[in-house]
């Protein structure tokens, strides 16, 4: 492969993954403006929904199972981002909507938003780099 293609090729993955990093602050702009409407109210982790891995060399996923009480009634929120950080019994911040009932998790929502800014900051490094080289000023 020719240096033309490499650096062609990391221009490309710096955008790909600055366009990723660029989500997540749409994302967290968007949480920002909806958290003001929203009610908090306290849960608790209290199971896993466990998918394992088809391959040797990966390991299962674990998806977090909420519970949180709201108008009197006990509800469940299935996490649809994969962690093993939180333990069962853990207290999490549930956020609900009162007109819509669309509810959230704000720690799997601030984690899934920050794993998306750490791409955008990776594009960007891989930007410097790409640039950096094609100038010369890193062989």
């Amino acid at each position: 492969m020719s240096e033309g293609a490499i650096l062609a090729f990391g221009v490309f993955v710096g955008f790909a993954f600055i366009a990723v990093g660029i989500l997540g602050i749409y994302r967290k702009v968007k949480f920002s403006k909806s958290i003001q409407t929203m009610h908090q109210v306290s849960g608790v982790v209290v199971d896993y929904e466990v998918i394992e891995a088809s391959d040797d060399d990966a390991s299962d996923a674990y998806f977090p199972i909420y519970e949180y009480e709201w108008n009197g009634v006990t509800k469940q929120l299935k996490s649809n981002v994969n962690t093993n950080k939180q333990k069962r019994g853990a207290k999490v911040h549930i956020l609900i909507d009162p007109q819509t009932e669309k509810v959230i998790c704000m720690e799997t929502e601030n984690e899934s938003n920050g794993a998306l800014l750490l791409f955008g900051v990776i594009g960007v490094l891989t930007l410097v780099l790409m640039v950096l080289i094609g100038t010369g000023v890193v062989s």
